[in-house]
């Protein structure tokens, strides 16, 4: 039998404190709430625990998050609460032995074998609670399970892995808060600004590794903040970000490139391929969809099939070069951009076009449907990356197709959204790039040209609208003809145009022609149709026609109803501009309880900020001036004034028309200085906006005539 010798436990080495543990670090910075964190943890066991449970905290996170600065911090702030407190690394099987033989030695305890040696040590440690063991970097969980200490005192453990976090309680170390962020920069660097400090944060994600890499790198090179960031951006290789710490931590390049190699050995290339085709996505959440072979389909990127993919997240993640949460993987912006960086430029191309069609392989709904939006948000980030990263891509590049086809439902996404300064940008890149690569008539640059018309008129843009639109509409009749959709419907939003800058007799043209070759093609009920119908209806309106008008909107409404159900958008406009006929037609109760109905409508599927809840607000300001409620007129369109001045400015022509609303509800209150004051801003800014002989400038000039001076 094998002897295995023990002190007793009145062995000296109970009397006198026994320490080992790294330098503490004089630079550490914040972490208030985590510290009292843990140290909750320890004293109280998990929170869904019995209380007398042993205190064991697994810190969690990404490499370069700081887990183990904040165990090092805590076990030196505790120190005195324990006779034992000892540091073990733990990234390596043989480094863990090594560390529970010294303590073992510490101890006076002796055997023949390392196995031996170690039961002894956890005979010792259980029969006291007055020790603390580290275990940082845990790597291997598996290989672990006897080398776990007993029951009776604390253990504190630091790893990437989430599956460490079974063990005990489970704390997720996050990144900085920007001011812990900013503490730290300051220190390593005195000269920079606060706010000079802010940006630099921000470009590293305030990752506390890299704030720390950053604001050495920053101090001994004396480099402007401006010409770091643009350093940071074109190559991060060489932006401090490989430099070893003053902890001797190897620094962010050295973390993500040995991570990915290992990557590689555990999961595969197929694994390590995956990896670089995410980083040329944004760093935000990538949502992961399913295998549609083995079940329904879920929302997200396919990555493969099931065993594949789920290999794939599982090694990314417990390598700690992803986040996994809410069905969703989300890379660091510096782990995307250094794995990004490290790849040979001339793979950049290939590897941004496996990336497009990746992407694309999500499976998207009605980009006009609200309850289709919040899937729509998640990967606009992501489409914005490819755009704006293809620029800088060697030789030609040709975007994958169903890459487009997925760029084409975005834009129509943030139209119907109502973010249309958001899709002016996407558009321009598109139509631009597209017309290079595909030819000024491709169906997808046409396409593109389309959506990029629709918000410049929703930005209120309108001549720069008709332009593009012009464009499109000629270029859709020599390549598609005079009856195909797409030309129909270019020709009724460049009506749109027309409409808006005044021309209104264009607009009814282009519009009754539309309508004519819908109605012989599709027939009288389809959707198309009504909604040719609909834009005539308008023309008529502002032509004067009002009782025509009312009566084809009217029956525009009522067959929408019928073939759209009554809460489809389409069948809403159609009810508004209803509701505005009735108005100048002196029907003012049911104008008001109709555009009731439509704003209450379109708040709840809409929200309030969407333009088409603003334009209900506005026109119902309208009507309830009329009605001889001016009061509440002027309360509705201050408030309908002051968003839409926040939304889309002062020069917008829906601010505008607020403007011009609010001033005349003014002046019907005797507030007739504030009324000249509002319609002669509101004057200045149509002849600028939409020049002199606009319709709506010659109200504004009418109208400022109108009301008398104050006496």
């Amino acid at each position: 039998m094998q002897v295995i010798s023990a002190p007793s436990p009145e062995t000296t080495t109970r009397l006198r404190p026994i320490r080992s543990l790294p330098s503490r670090n004089q630079a550490f910075t914040g972490r208030t709430a985590l510290l009292e964190r843990v140290a909750a943890s320890m004293r109280d066991g998990g929170q869904d625990g019995p209380a007398d449970e042993p205190g064991v905290v697994s810190l969690i996170g990404m490499g370069g998050i700081g887990k183990t600065q904040l165990a090092l911090e805590y076990a030196h702030r505790h120190a005195q609460d324990y006779a034992l407190v000892w540091w073990v690394g733990a990234d390596q099987l043989a480094a863990v032995m090594a560390g529970l033989t010294a303590l073992a030695s510490q101890l006076g305890l002796t055997a023949v074998q390392p196995s031996l040696l170690i039961r002894a040590l956890w005979v010792e440690l259980a029969a006291r609670d007055d020790w603390l063991l580290v275990y940082d970097n845990l790597d291997d969980l598996g290989a672990m399970n006897d080398l776990l200490p007993p029951d009776g005192g604390k253990l504190l453990i630091t790893g990437r892995d989430p599956r460490i976090g079974r063990i005990g309680t489970r704390i997720d170390v996050p990144e900085f808060e920007r001011d812990e962020s900013i503490t730290l920069l300051s220190r390593r660097c005195p000269t920079l600004s606060p706010e000079d400090a802010d940006r630099v944060a921000a470009a590293v994600g305030d990752l506390p590794l890299s704030v720390e890499q950053v604001g050495c790198f920053l101090d001994e090179t004396g480099l402007e903040t401006s010409d770091y960031l643009r350093l940071l951006q074109s190559q991060p290789t060489e932006s401090g970000l490989d430099d070893r710490t003053v902890s001797a931590h190897p620094g962010l390049v050295s973390v993500v490139a040995t991570s990915r190699d290992r990557l590689v050995a555990t999961a595969g290339p197929t694994a390590a391929t995956l990896l670089d085709r995410l980083a040329f996505l944004a760093p935000e959440p990538i949502p992961l969809g399913s295998d549609p072979a083995v079940g329904p389909p879920r929302f997200g990127v396919r990555l493969g099939d099931t065993a594949t993919a789920a290999l794939a997240v599982r090694k990314i993640v417990t390598l700690g070069l992803a986040r996994h949460a809410d069905n969703a993987l989300q890379m660091h912006r510096l782990v995307h951009t250094l794995l990004r960086a490290r790849l040979p430029q001339a793979e950049h191309g290939v590897t941004h076009h496996a990336a497009e069609e990746l992407l694309a392989t999500i499976t998207l709904g009605d980009p006009d449907t609200p309850e289709s939006w919040p899937e729509y948000g998640m990967i606009v980030p992501h489409v914005r990356e490819l755009l704006s990263s293809a620029a800088a891509l060697p030789g030609p590049q040709l975007d994958a197709d169903g890459f487009r086809a997925l760029v084409l439902k975005v834009q129509r996404y943030l139209y119907f959204s109502g973010q249309s300064r958001s899709a002016v940008d996407i558009c321009r890149i598109t139509r631009e790039s597209w017309t290079e690569r595909l030819g000024p008539d491709h169906p997808d640059t046409l396409n593109s040209g389309y959506n990029l018309a629709s918000n410049l008129f929703e930005l209120g843009e309108y001549a720069q609208a008709k332009e593009v639109d012009q464009d499109v509409w000629e270029r859709r009749c020599r390549v598609l003809g005079m009856d195909h959709p797409d030309t129909i419907r270019s020709a009724h939003q460049l009506a749109a145009d027309l409409c808006d800058l005044g021309d209104f007799a264009g607009a009814r043209a282009l519009d009754e022609q539309g309508w004519q070759h819908r109605s012989r093609l599709l027939g009288e009920d389809h959707p198309d149709t009504l909604q040719s119908a609909h834009y005539l209806g308008s023309d008529l309106y502002e032509l004067g026609e009002r009782e025509r008008a009312r009566d084809i909107n009217e029956e525009v409404w009522r067959r929408r109803q019928r073939v759209l159900g009554e809460t489809h958008p389409d069948t809403l406009h159609s009810a508004h501009h209803l509701a505005s006929d009735l108005c100048d037609l002196g029907e003012l109760e049911r104008a008001r309880e109709l555009e009731l109905w439509v704003l209450e409508q379109r708040r709840r599927r809409l929200g309030e900020d969407h333009p088409d809840t603003l334009r209900s607000r506005h026109y119902l300001a309208i009507t309830l001036h009329q009605m001889g409620d001016c009061t509440q007129a002027r309360e509705l369109n201050e408030e309908v004034w002051n968003r839409r001045r926040q939304l889309h400015g002062d020069d917008h022509p829906d601010t505008l028309r607020s403007a011009y609303s609010l001033a005349d509800d003014l002046a019907a209150l005797g507030e007739r200085a504030r009324a000249r004051e509002l319609h002669r801003d509101t004057l200045v800014r149509r002849r600028s906006v939409l020049g002199e002989g606009h319709p709506d400038t010659k109200r504004s000039a009418q109208a400022l005539a109108e009301v008398p001076s104050a006496p």
